[in-house]
């Protein structure tokens, strides 16, 4: 199941006894474990009716599952990154053979960091029992509804456009997302409504949203700025193969538009072929603009070869993006 699945299910009390957490999106199974407690343990009584395990023996394990919860309908017992999910031992059969008979005043849930492996025996046995739940990443409207509801949390109002500009500014991890709501929340202090300044101010920039910065700067011809830009993400510690990677597929966006532009495609078919937040849009259709078709084209070159010659050893990885930089500035100055 997933997390829609997973809180209809906690809020009609239909959670299986057995439950497994995994996926890429920590804060949003961190905040389903907390749903999960605050719906399971009765206030004032958590402490008697919960139990975390890190690598338990099977008979704790099945011990403390069995215990009877204290004045409460269930219990909670957490296994935390069990090994038997994710390195090289397997769970015994005896959990295995156990699992399916877990007591129905217990939830027992498996908690896992990431991806476990799914060729476990023990994740296939809770698979059949219905309880895998999945966090992925949030993505487009989805995403946009947790950064409005997130400020609605916090007391602010946010509309869609402005939390797009967030997305695009941070990424789309949802423990940044919270954590760069909190900081504008404080920052608008009395005033209700959340304002595109506010982010343009406060908000961290991804690596992909400084990149984006970097080439809108090398499209305005401010060399200072773009090579600023590209020192402060170097200082940062951001790796240089994945800077060009975001390089080449910057400038690979805006020769898909360069081209869709020549095929004399309508604006609504660019905007929904780009694939892009629709707060960037408009910005990267003024960045094409600033280019002629054969200019993006080798742009393109120019990144992809320094990639390439990098990749094969021909070049240095020390000084590449520096190099591939000057150059697109260079490119932008001749036109």
């Amino acid at each position: 199941m997933d997390r829609k699945d997973f809180d209809r299910a906690l809020s009609q009390g239909l959670l299986p006894s057995v439950l497994l957490f995994e996926g890429e999106e920590e804060q949003l199974k961190q905040e389903a474990l907390s749903a999960l407690r605050s719906t399971v343990l009765p206030a004032g009584m958590e402490a008697l009716n919960e139990t975390v395990l890190e690598n338990p023996e099977t008979d704790r394990l099945i011990a403390d599952a069995e215990t009877q919860p204290f004045m409460a309908d269930r219990r909670l017992v957490v296994v935390r990154d069990f090994p038997a999910l994710s390195g090289r031992a397997e769970a015994d059969e005896k959990l295995i053979s156990w699992l399916p008979s877990v007591p129905e005043s217990t939830i027992l849930l498996f908690y896992c960091t990431g991806k476990p492996d799914g060729r476990k025996k023990l994740y296939t046995t809770v698979k059949k029992l219905g309880g895998v739940v999945t966090f992925a990443p949030l993505r487009g409207a989805e995403l946009v509804r947790f950064v409005t509801d997130a400020f609605r949390q916090a007391g602010k109002e946010c509309d869609e456009r402005t939390a797009e500009h967030l997305i695009f500014t941070v990424g789309d991890d949802a423990g940044l997302l919270r954590s760069e709501i909190t900081k504008l929340a404080s920052y608008a202090g009395d005033r209700p409504a959340i304002l595109s300044s506010d982010i343009a101010a406060l908000a961290t920039p991804s690596m992909e949203c400084t990149v984006f910065q970097m080439v809108d700067a090398v499209v305005n011809g401010q060399k200072s700025r773009a090579l600023l830009l590209l020192r402060n993400q170097l200082l940062a510690g951001t790796d240089r193969m994945a800077i060009l990677a975001m390089l080449l597929r910057q400038y690979r966006l805006l020769q898909h538009i360069k081209i869709m532009q020549y095929e004399k495609k309508s604006g609504d078919f660019i905007r929904s072929a780009l694939g892009v937040p629709p707060f960037a849009v408009d910005q990267y259709l003024r960045q094409a603009s600033g280019y002629t078709g054969s200019q993006v084209k080798n742009a393109v070159r120019i990144c992809f070869d320094a990639e390439y010659a990098v990749k094969s050893g021909r070049i240095q990885q020390e000084g590449a993006v520096e190099s591939v930089v000057i150059r697109l500035l260079s490119l932008r100055e001749n036109r």
